[in-house]
């Protein structure tokens, strides 16, 4: 992988695809009712015309086609790319699939304080719609949060004197996502993700983070290369309340990691 390097000869995400060794799919996950599970039922591609495809599958694991002969396919909600660099820049983030078109540009990953829910952070970048309020911040809104460091290093960590009690962390939902998997340790195939989402021990379960330890997969000095995910979300065809309506809720009106 040829990354760039950006003014202070820091290593950051490159800006074309090209630029990137390809990637390596995690498993297919569905969110319902504060639950994940594998989504074995729908399978993840790339082709050279579109940004990837999540198609659904029968029983047999065969494409399933719809009424009017086409492949059926999940509706995508929204791409980012999230990836740690180092301890000096630890978060960057971009709105877009990068393995897909160039990028303008990664930003760092901004806090958003919403006024009316105090002690709630969310996960934003400048051009997020995150209502009405001050400008994205780079440190978090509450106190004492149970999930730093594991999702955000506590350079993040609020500089007020007497801030209020941290009602957890919300915002873009691949964003958040991208951090949960950044807890994950490093390897070839991204089956530690699975220990994140996944099973009986997982680490995100009913809305809480389980977890107060470091992150495993950020680079552990400012010489490593950085680490990234693309986080794709889409809508569920086979769940009525998976609509843009409700997700956005989810991000903006609540937080997707509660508190303990």
């Amino acid at each position: 992988m040829n990354w760039d390097t950006d003014l202070y000869h820091h290593h950051v995400p490159p800006r074309f695809p090209s630029q990137y060794d390809g990637e390596v799919p995690s498993k297919v996950m569905r969110y319902y009712n504060g639950e994940v599970t594998e989504a074995a039922d729908f399978y993840w591609y790339r082709d050279v015309e579109n940004s990837g495809r999540l198609a659904k599958l029968d029983s047999q694991r065969n494409y399933m086609m719809d009424q009017f002969g086409q492949y059926r396919h999940a509706v995508e909600y929204k791409s980012f790319g999230v990836a740690a660099c180092n301890p000096l820049l630890p978060i960057m983030v971009v709105a877009q699939d990068p393995l897909y078109s160039e990028t303008a540009y990664w930003e760092l990953l901004r806090i958003f304080h919403p006024p009316t829910i105090p002690g709630l952070s969310q996960a934003v970048t400048i051009n997020s719609d995150m209502g009405e309020g001050g400008g994205p911040v780079l440190y978090i809104a509450g106190r004492s949060p149970s999930w730093m460091p594991s999702l955000l290093p506590s350079t993040y960590r609020s500089p007020n004197r007497n801030p209020p009690r941290s009602l957890g962390l919300g915002g873009e939902l691949p964003i958040v996502l991208g951090l949960m998997a950044l807890y994950a340790a490093q390897d070839t195939n991204n089956t530690s993700i699975d220990n994140v989402f996944l099973g009986h021990n997982r680490v995100w379960r009913h809305g809480v983070w389980n977890s107060n330890e470091p992150p495993r997969g950020h680079p552990p000095t400012a010489s490593e290369d950085p680490k990234g995910f693309v986080v794709k979300v889409f809508l569920d065809p086979d769940n009525f309340y998976s609509t843009p309506e409700n997700l956005r809720s989810l991000e903006w009106e609540s937080a997707i990691v509660r508190e303990t």
